[in-house]
């Protein structure tokens, strides 16, 4: 039988859902909030101009990590949604407080044309999540982007999660993931005696290719796991997409 504390750091993780920040989507943003899956875009301005040389979603896809990469404690979640499908949830926001960073990941309206794809996991006992985002978009715009979005993640040193009438208040404290142009950020908070542990970070893989990932956990306070997934998600983007 599963522990009263094991099932307490699988439900946090539940409430949090896998959360993924997409780093820099042209002019929209989408999220499920409570329970489900948040992914937020930056809030960009562009779509693909007709003579940008952007990597197709399907060969974003292929990049993205699969669940056997993370380990056989790991399953898929989720898929990238169609690019017409709309994940605002009609519940309201999910983050409060820190209002730039709040906007992010809450979401703003709908989804953008530019090329990308999004994949969630979630460890099978519940206890740790992870989310990744690959984006493309022209190297103007994408800057921009990027740029408004790592301000974003740097904006503030506390947020607060309500869902499913339940609260989680995590600090924020800067965290070093990838390269020098990068930009990571750790959360640290507790839900009925168990410590929960997060990272989100964005990296900007080329002019026109930016990663965005996440990471949860209930029960544990390493990076250690968090960044080595990191780091795989962006080996094998780099690779895959001959970057």
């Amino acid at each position: 039988m599963r522990s009263s504390r094991a099932a307490r750091a699988a439900e946090a993780v539940t409430l949090i859902g896998t959360l993924a920040v997409v780093g820099c989507n042209g002019s929209t943003s989408s999220s499920t909030t409570g329970t489900g899956t948040a992914s937020a875009s930056v809030q960009t301005a562009s779509s693909p101009s007709p003579t940008s040389k952007l990597p197709s979603t399907a060969q974003l896809e292929a990049a993205l990590l699969e669940a056997g990469e993370l380990g056989p404690a790991f399953a898929k979640e989720s898929a990238s949604p169609s690019p017409s499908e709309s994940n605002r949830s009609d519940e309201g926001d999910t983050f409060k407080g820190c209002r730039p960073l709040a906007m992010l990941l809450n979401g703003g309206a709908g989804r953008s044309n530019n090329p990308q794809a999004t994949v969630t996991f979630k460890a099978r006992e519940g206890a740790v999540a992870v989310a990744e985002e690959l984006l493309a978009e022209p190297p103007a715009a994408l800057g921009t982007d990027y740029a408004a979005t790592k301000r974003a993640l740097e904006s503030c040193d506390s947020i607060t999660l309500v869902s499913a009438g339940k609260t989680i208040d995590f600090s924020l404290t800067p965290i070093h993931f990838g390269g020098p142009g990068s930009s990571a950020v750790r959360l640290d908070g507790t839900y009925r005696g168990v410590l929960v542990n997060g990272y989100i970070a964005i990296e900007r893989l080329s002019k026109n290719v930016v990663l965005s990932y996440s990471f949860f956990q209930a029960g544990g306070g390493s990076s250690q796991l968090a960044s080595a997934f990191y780091q795989l998600a962006v080996d094998k983007a780099r690779t895959n997409l001959n970057l």
